[in-house]
């Protein structure tokens, strides 16, 4: 069972300690390869206690500890974030490999008393684990008082987080692999026919197991709600990729067919390794000259994949989608056919999540929709760009307002949307997660069935900005 925190101003908190355990990561790493002496130290450790000395000056002192995948601090979960998944990682790895459950800090921790826990931890791993009582003896014994390391957790019962790990804990960690996948492919290889064939297809099957497991309050479409402006090809790609089987699943294709659609999707745009990163990254509209280019990148990514025929001819609905996604259900799109006109049914179900995907995230010449605005806009164009079919049937599927989305509700909190409605006679009352008070100030967060009777009168006003809020929404949609 998790540590179970006090209600608190929950956004402000978690951001320092987020940048607590960002600022550790560093520390830890060095400390494999440098002896603490070198000046690799210096600025880390400084930049360390910065981030520390306010929390435990705030909250008598600062306790970040470790329950399978998640890290807690003074009880509550640290959210993970793309950006710093990382540091997350490795300080949740480190912990383990001491065999430790996490740390306590009780009090101002000075710059020697920071030198004396690497020290500990660096002799550990080299002369073997050791328990956290005896390692705290070894701190006193060196005058160090205000450091206190836990033994590991277990939950109720025996069975520990790590053993029966979280289903949404490892949603996302299904996406980061993915995601540094994407990347890996695009940055670091001379050709997208380099792909690690083999690697792609284990990834999506992680998909397409995690798409058949249901929880409370959990739904593979929650995984889109991840936005990276930063990385925005890599994050789309595997957003569309994510929402493709989550959609596939929904539509009844069997398991064989949700791995084609999520290797289709997973591709989709893997010939703009061919367009110029002065195009593919400018930040404002293109030309016609650049657009003609970048409209170009299905039939480089099709000829990319085109090797893959050699060896499997099942491959063929994979290339097809990769070409036609962007081709339109009228053919008024692109590249220009004279066979193969009519998209396959791959190609059709990536038309609609690609325009969703790209019309809900923010890039630099384009603000984002809202996600109930994108769907207007998608059935705007359906029967020319997209099928209208799917299109109506990836709206039953996530809903008219759609999983990730920020609502407000008519007693004026905020709430984010994680689970579309089965009744397809009341998709205005989806399960949300409820996470404001009536002030809009933030709340501890709590489902909510809108379709139950005890929530007749919390109605939806309709979709708002999360980042007017300061809201992350795929934090609480997955």
């Amino acid at each position: 069972m998790a540590p179970e925190g006090r209600n608190r101003d929950s956004r402000h908190f978690l951001k320092q300690a987020l940048e607590v355990i960002r600022q550790l990561a560093p520390l830890i790493r060095n400390s494999y390869f440098h002896d603490l002496s070198n000046a690799v130290f210096r600025e880390p450790m400084q930049q360390f206690l910065a981030a520390l000395q306010p929390l435990v000056e705030a909250e008598d002192g600062f306790t970040l500890e470790r329950l399978g995948q998640g890290l807690f601090a003074n009880g509550t979960r640290i959210p993970q974030r793309l950006r710093t998944a990382h540091a997350y990682s490795l300080v949740s790895a480190e912990f383990e490999k001491q065999g430790l459950g996490g740390m306590r800090l009780l009090d101002t921790v000075s710059n020697r008393d920071l030198r004396g826990l690497l020290s500990l931890l660096a002799g550990v791993r080299a002369g073997g684990a050791a328990e956290a009582s005896e390692l705290n003896q070894r701190l006193k014994a060196a005058g160090i008082d205000n450091i206190e390391l836990l033994p590991p957790r277990a939950e109720v019962g025996g069975t520990s987080d790590r053993e029966r790990p979280n289903l949404r804990e490892r949603a996302l960690h299904t996406y980061k692999e993915v995601l540094d996948f994407i990347q890996t492919t695009f940055t670091d290889l001379d050709s997208p026919g380099q792909l690690n064939q083999r690697r792609a297809k284990r990834l999506v099957q992680k998909l397409v197991d995690l798409s058949g497991e249901e929880a409370e309050g959990f739904s593979l479409f929650g995984l889109a709600a991840i936005k990276d402006h930063d990385r925005y090809t890599f994050n789309h790609m595997v957003n569309v990729c994510v929402l493709a089987i989550a959609f596939g699943q929904r539509l009844g294709l069997s398991r064989q067919d949700l791995a084609e659609l999520g290797l289709s999707a997973l591709y989709h745009d893997l010939g703009k390794l061919n367009i110029p990163l002065e195009v593919l990254n400018k930040p404002a509209k293109l030309n016609a000259k650049e657009w003609a280019l970048m409209g170009n990148h299905t039939v480089y990514g099709t000829r990319a994949l085109f090797p893959l025929l050699q060896r499997d001819l099942r491959a063929v609905p994979r290339l097809l989608a990769v070409l036609q996604h962007h081709h339109g259900f009228s053919g008024e799109g692109y590249p220009k056919l004279r066979l193969l006109k009519s998209q396959n049914l791959f190609a059709r179900i990536i038309a609609v999540v690609d325009l969703f995907d790209a019309m809900t995230t923010k890039r630099v010449y384009q603000e984002e929709c809202l996600p109930d605005e994108a769907l207007r806009t998608m059935h705007s164009l359906a029967g020319k760009y997209c099928d209208p079919l799917v299109a109506k049937a990836f709206t039953n599927c996530i809903g008219i307002f759609p999983v990730g989305s920020t609502v407000e509700l008519a007693s004026n909190r905020l709430a984010v949307v994680v689970k579309p409605n089965s009744d397809p006679d009341r998709p205005d009352r989806p399960t949300v997660r409820v996470v404001t008070d009536p002030s809009q100030q933030p709340a501890e967060p709590y489902l909510l069935d809108l379709a139950t009777p005890e929530a007749a009168d919390q109605s939806i006003r309709g979709c708002v900005d999360p980042d007017l809020y300061g809201l992350n929404p795929a934090y609480f949609a997955i």
